[in-house]
């Protein structure tokens, strides 16, 4: 039987307990390596480059789990939920846009080898956000249960200074949950080529009362769309309010928007 195990990571977006290492939030993780304890680590566990044709970065992968592994690489693309949570797609590949030299090799116990990554041509939103997925299994399988090993880590090409673009869009407001969990979100997407988390202020009114909070931010995908969690609405009585919002990216505010809404 052949079992994976999924290493630990830095938590960068939101994804916990798995290798995931997600497009943006602490830029300060990148020299951090993802590892499965006891087996296979890849260091840094983000990589980043600026998005020029050719531009390149390498990894580390290193073998410590005692046993000898037949190792794949591969440059995926991520998955975005409408919570902002993402996850490498393993049913594609970024192949036509990132190279990745010695995809497929031996690692012997306690070996390390150096992978090469590098930008094959710049996409038309002139970045690219992805993730890098290393899967190790043993050459040799033994009677009983053989752990393999899968981490992903991140890969981040940022646009150029003088193509950066910052653009959100805005659409409706969700109310979820009940009781003292029900919250306020707005739908946002991220219609510039960064992924420069977006936060703000929010201030709700209505005739039964109101409330001000600060938006947390979350890194979302160029092209993406999440819900993003406004303000909690427990103790607040059923009835219509008003939410304008502010959303800012990068230090700076870049939509406002008004929107009506109602607790039932």
């Amino acid at each position: 039987m052949l079992r994976y195990k999924l290493g630990a990571a830095a938590a960068v977006m939101a994804i916990a307990a798995t290798a995931h290492v997600a497009a943006a939030d602490d830029r300060a993780a990148a020299p951090r390596a993802v590892a499965a304890q006891g087996g296979l680590s890849v260091t840094p566990g983000i990589l980043e480059q600026t998005a020029r044709s050719g531009a390149s970065g390498s990894v580390t992968i290193a073998n410590t789990s005692g046993r000898r592994l037949r190792v794949k690489v591969r440059p995926r693309p991520w998955r975005q939920a409408s919570s902002g949570t993402v996850a490498a797609d393993r049913r594609r590949t970024l192949s036509r846009n990132v190279r990745v030299r010695s995809s497929r090799f031996i690692l012997e116990p306690s070996a390390g080898r150096t992978v090469s990554v590098s930008l094959r041509r710049v996409p038309s939103r002139r970045s690219l956000y992805g993730s890098l997925e290393t899967v190790g299994r043993p050459t040799k399988r033994r009677r009983g249960i053989n752990v393999a090993y899968r981490l992903v880590s991140s890969l981040r090409f940022n646009p150029t200074a003088s193509a950066r673009r910052l653009r959100l869009g805005a659409g409706g407001t969700r109310v979820s949950g009940r009781g003292r969990s029900r919250t306020l979100s707005l739908r946002v997407r991220n219609r510039g080529n960064t992924i420069d988390p977006v936060s703000g202020s929010v201030s709700i009114t209505g005739a039964r009362g109101g409330r001000n909070a600060n938006i947390v931010g979350k890194a979302i995908l160029p092209g993406k769309r999440i819900n993003l969690r406004l303000a909690s609405l427990a103790g607040m009585p059923r009835g219509s309010y008003r939410a304008s919002v502010t959303l800012r990216q990068a230090n700076q505010n870049r939509v406002s928007v008004t929107r009506r809404f109602r607790i039932r």
